[in-house]
């Protein structure tokens, strides 16, 4: 029997594939498909590239964005954002306080109104919920119109559920900058993202594939088993076993309880019980024609119509599709027990392609010449109230244990790639004994 290696990591996505760089002693990934990405995985249709969601390459953490754009060699380019939302009929700037100027015209002054004479300032000095911190930050005019209704098409729970967790991806609006939107004096809002990066071909998928060059990954591994014993975890796919001193798993915590032989305590079991997770319709589509808006999203806070965002692969990169076409990518959240889930892929497809007909963004079904349909069971990882007592009690027992989460799904963040890395390196470090260094420079302080 070969002595054990140091450390297992479950599941090839980016979280796996850049741990499996920044550990100092070897590890090994196992993966359950044939090829890396997970989440962040890519697949083509008739010349078509999608991402499974739309996935891009932006940060606060310029050395971790520094990472991943050396870690694809030259094939990327850089964007600038052209986001919309869909508002009564029309298509107005992104974010949505900094476009109150392609408003109806009552619509616009009740924003700005409510933004500039805010009694909710006061009644809410110290919020208890996302609903009272936006309220109080933003206006009555801005929440009623945007921000309460697509916040809730996205969670799929009342905005008054969400946790105040939240409020620390939404930047404060500068009066200055809600002063001009209303006038029509163009002002930009989340600057960390109004550039981002992405591969040039290949789609997201490229990041993954680049990265899996520097781990020791064993594709078409799908755990079945995690048995501990004497100290050591041995991960079985019901074939072979391989045994390691320490595991890490990127898996859903949902899925990775029913797999190991450890004694759960009913505390981490209702924890773990607690979590809300929504899934995801994909429905992806290929155009034929030329798209002179180049957009790179569209946001939908409207009710009668199912889909959250679409996005624009094509604009990401013109690989993406072949010549003289280009691409859409619709994105439906709800939870798992909803009327949504439960619909065909015909009445997606359809209620899709209508709604986009209606606003203007395909012409008609004859223009479509490239369609897929999926679903995804983990998808956005939701915020409520219990969430950091829930995380909290699952994260610690594990730990223990010495089997460590990791990613979206295993320890139950809704970050992007780059926070993955962020929390990586913490991680790394932790087990290292030192800080990791990217591109020459310490990026946790």
């Amino acid at each position: 029997m070969s002595s054990p290696l140091p450390y297992g990591i479950l599941g090839g996505g980016p979280a796996g594939l850049t741990l499996a760089q920044f550990l100092r002693e070897p590890s090994e990934v196992l993966e359950a498909d044939n090829h890396p990405g997970g989440h962040a995985s890519s697949f083509v249709v008739d010349g078509f590239t999608f991402d499974y969601g739309p996935h891009i390459m932006f940060s606060k953490h310029k050395d971790i964005l520094a990472f991943m754009i050396e870690s694809l060699d030259g094939n990327v380019q850089e964007c600038r954002r052209n986001n919309k939302i869909s508002f009564k009929g029309r298509l107005t700037k992104y974010p949505f306080e900094n476009g109150l100027a392609g408003l109806p015209m009552e619509d616009n002054f009740a924003c700005a109104r409510d933004f500039f004479i805010n009694p909710y300032k006061q009644q809410y000095p110290s919020p208890k919920n996302l609903r009272e911190w936006l309220l109080a930050r933003f206006g009555l005019g801005i929440c009623e119109r945007y921000l309460f209704p697509y916040n809730e098409k996205v969670w799929n729970i009342p905005v008054e559920e969400l946790s105040m967790l939240w409020a620390d991806r939404i930047p404060d609006p500068a009066p200055e900058d809600i002063l001009k939107s209303a006038m029509g004096i163009a002002t930009e809002g989340y600057l960390h993202q109004l550039y981002y990066h992405y591969p040039r071909t290949g789609g997201y998928q490229e990041l993954s594939n680049q990265w899996s060059k520097k781990a020791d990954v064993i594709y078409n591994f799908k755990v079945t088993q995690i048995t501990k014993k004497d100290g050591l975890f041995h991960v079985s796919n019901g074939k072979e076993t391989r045994t390691y001193r320490q595991l890490i798993s990127t898996l859903p915590v949902q899925q990775l309880v029913h797999m190991t032989n450890l004694e759960i305590p009913d505390e981490v079991r209702r924890a773990i019980d607690g979590l809300i997770v929504n899934p995801m319709w994909i429905i992806s589509l290929g155009i034929r024609g030329t798209d002179t808006e180049k957009m790179t999203a569209v946001y939908f806070p409207e009710a009668d119509y199912l889909v959250n965002r679409v996005s624009f692969p094509a604009t990401f990169s013109s690989e993406n599709a072949p010549p003289d076409c280009y691409s859409l990518q619709a994105e439906i959240t709800c939870r798992p027990d909803s009327p949504t889930w439960a619909m065909g892929e015909e009445e997606i497809f359809k209620h899709v392609v209508d709604g986009m007909i209606q606003r203007g963004l395909v012409r008609s079904y004859d223009d479509i010449v490239c369609r897929n349909v999926a679903r995804k069971t983990y998808s956005y990882v939701v915020y409520d109230h219990a969430y950091e007592k829930n995380t909290t009690v699952i994260r610690e027992w594990f730990s223990a244990q010495n089997l460590h989460l990791g990613g979206r799904f295993g320890f139950f963040e809704y970050v992007n790639v780059d926070g993955i890395i962020w929390r990586n390196l913490q991680l790394a470090e932790k087990f290292n004994g030192h800080p990791v260094k990217l591109a020459g420079k310490q990026v946790l302080k």
